[in-house]
């Protein structure tokens, strides 16, 4: 009787779920039938630990013995097992003389097959290239069980042979702290509880990354967090996930077992993935990145997804796992030139640009525009009809746009930095991102700086300032106003600065100034009509009838809003109407005509709803709350109030504290 089950490792930590279904495998096995399961997932996730740990568990089922088979489909040695020399030794390990085992493999496999009939054998195929390799070494007794593991899908053996997927996950926060345990002691990883952490997510959940790691520091007996700086440098990363005695414990080497198993095309398309801004990305995106038509790429990114080095989140959308994007990084700096390189980020960075622009122009369009960077190279980018696919584009793509200004800020790609963070202002004003929209301000605004474009610093500077206003940094905010306005008049940028203008406007009225507001505004309005911008006038008019109201300058605020309502509806601004219908709702509350206000604060509501403009529905939420407690309807007021404070705490807006306050009393 064979007993091939290598040992199992005495660290083996959490996999409840997955122990339950392969226990369920084996009493649930149907009549007739033997029962295979694929074990799936990518490199160091702990397939082999998964199938030894739960085989030993379960040896006493199966008395007849446990085939075991390292078929090196992902190995040093490059060499995978040939299905016959699998057979000869499972043959012969069940008794068989080497010289009585047939040469030809037909024979093999009915010889190897009729010793098992009959039997209860567990037969573990580890570590497989392909389900070529396993077919033929697959028991045909309804009494025996086979488990394959592979980093690739196995996808053929689950639909032609039956087999049951185990696709693995990579371990929970509080899972990868017990696997550190297991070589650390729980004392110490309490004691190190927050360098524990950092540590977790840094190695990506991966468990043999958190085992090179557990070993190193127990090992050496180092803290914890004396590793955390190597594995947050992504170019010391991989050097940190070495034990350096092996190459099964050297992260590195075993992501290299898969990717050069890949076919040239696929291979290059996933290095390529180590130029991307960020771990997710769509298919439009690589197929930039790549500059390959989308069939082509879709079909070498599914090269990509069976074997498990990088996962589909939705047919059209990738990611990659922190450790594997490293390691494409090194191979594309290896295996790409640099010209490569550049112009794999630029097609990249054209198209998020292109895109991007065509999502502003649908919730924006009446916006002043800029004129943008001659996109080259960009074979396919979104087409946006309606509102709602602009902004759920924006909405999945968020991290990455965000992540993609940094990116290119650091690369050298100044104007697609600067020219991306400004064409994302209104999305991230409009959704609540004021700290997004101010942070890569920030770092677009180091670009306009290297490209010395005064009109494209003063945007950003205008930009910054409306968004360090939303965050109650109101002297920050006038700071980069002023400054932008003094740009724009000596290049004279009159329609900018008219813009400008109004934000500086919006900075006072957030202080109470509305007598400066009011100035500004004026001057706004001139030169926006002086250039027939009707856009700019709608606004310049608005926000002057909102200092009306403050000022106690009642039929001025209803007039000028009413203007201003109407150039709104003629350009068909949803945004902008919102705005006026909200003005014109707290004029009428100055007026104490509570139930007119309630109606132009609900019509503005419902616009900002339809829009998914948070930041300005959680505001008149506010002011709606405020004019049913007038109407002595507090039921309703707290219930507006409640609805406002919950998507303030969603934005981390510091307007929160004051309601949360109002509620209180």
């Amino acid at each position: 009787m064979p007993r091939q089950l290598p040992p199992a490792t005495s660290r083996f930590t959490a996999r409840k779920a997955e122990l339950a279904a392969l226990s369920r495998a084996l009493s649930e096995r149907k009549p007739g039938l033997s029962a295979i399961y694929t074990i799936t997932g990518m490199a160091g996730i702990g397939k082999t630990t998964l199938a030894l740990h739960w085989a030993h568990s379960v040896a006493d089922r199966f008395p007849h013995g446990q085939l075991y088979i390292n078929l090196r489909g992902f190995d040093p040695s490059g060499t995978p097992v040939t299905p016959s020399q699998a057979l000869r030794g499972f043959i012969a390990a069940l008794g068989v003389r080497p010289n009585n085992i047939p040469f030809e493999m037909a024979e093999q496999i009915s010889l190897y097959r009729s010793l098992l009939d009959g039997r209860q054998v567990l037969v573990i195929l580890d570590n497989a290239l392909n389900t070529d390799q396993i077919r033929y070494l697959l028991p045909g007794s309804p009494t025996c069980m086979a488990i394959a593991t592979s980093r690739n899908k196995l996808g053929a053996l689950v639909a032609n042979e039956g087999a049951t997927p185990l696709a693995m996950k990579l371990l929970e926060q509080g899972e990868g702290a017990e696997l550190l345990a297991c070589y650390l002691s729980s004392e110490r990883v309490e004691h190190e509880r927050g360098a524990a952490a950092t540590v977790v997510e840094l190695c990506g959940m991966l468990p043999l990354a958190l085992s090179i790691v557990g070993a190193r520091a127990a090992i050496y007996n180092w803290p914890l967090e004396s590793l955390i700086d190597d594995l947050r440098s992504e170019r010391d990363r991989l050097y940190a996930l070495d034990l350096h005695d092996s190459e099964t414990t050297n992260i590195a080497s075993v992501f290299s077992w898969s990717y050069r198993n890949l076919a040239p095309e696929p291979a290059r398309i996933f290095r390529l993935l180590g130029l991307a801004p960020g771990p997710e990305i769509s298919l439009a995106g690589v197929s930039a990145l790549a500059g390959t038509p989308l069939p082509a790429t879709r079909r070498l990114l599914d090269v990509l997804v069976e074997a498990n080095l990088i996962s589909e989140l939705t047919r059209d959308r990738y990611r990659v796992h922190d450790l594997l994007r490293t390691f494409a990084a090194d191979q594309v700096e290896r295996d790409e030139s640099v010209q490569s390189r550049q112009e794999a980020m630029q097609r990249l960075h054209d198209f998020l640009l292109s895109a991007a622009d065509a999502a502003d122009r649908v919730i924006s369009p009446n916006r002043a525009r800029i004129e943008l960077l001659p996109v080259a190279g960009v074979l396919s980018k979104p087409k946006f009809s309606t509102y709602g696919e602009a902004v759920g584009w924006l909405e999945t793509e968020h991290m990455g746009l965000v992540e993609s200004i940094y990116h290119a800020v650091r690369n050298g790609f100044d104007a697609h930095a600067w020219q991306l963070a400004w064409t994302l202002a209104v999305y991230f004003d409009r959704r609540g991102h004021a700290f997004d929209r101010l942070r890569t301000g920030e770092a677009a605004l180091q670009a306009t700086s290297r490209l010395g474009d005064r009109e494209a610093e003063a945007l950003i500077r205008t930009s910054i300032g409306y968004a360090r206003a939303r965050v109650g940094h109101f002297a920050e905010a006038e700071e980069q106003l002023l400054q932008a306005l003094e740009a724009l008049r000596r290049i004279g940028s009159e329609v900018y600065e008219g813009h400008a203008l109004i934000a500086l406007a919006i900075v006072y009225e957030e202080q109470d100034r509305y007598g400066e507001a009011k100035g500004h505004l004026e001057r706004a309005l001139l030169l926006h009509e002086r250039h027939h911008d009707r856009a700019g006038q709608a606004h310049a008019l608005e926000n002057l009838g909102w200092c009306h109201a403050h000022l106690g300058e009642f039929p001025a605020a209803l007039r000028t809003c009413e203007a201003a309502l109407a150039l709104f509806r003629e350009l068909n601004d949803q945004d902008g109407q919102a705005d006026t219908l909200d003005s014109l709702g707290y004029t009428y509350a100055q007026l104490e005509q509570h139930e007119q206000a309630l109606g132009h604060y609900e019509s503005a509501l419902a616009l900002w709803r339809d829009m998914g403009n948070r930041y300005d529905e959680a505001d008149v939420l506010t002011r709606i709350g405020d004019s049913h407690a007038a109407l002595g309807a507090q039921e309703a007021a707290h219930e507006a109030w409640q609805q406002a404070l919950f998507i303030f705490d969603e934005l981390a807006q510091p307007d929160a504290e004051l309601l949360r306050a109002r509620l209180a009393r």
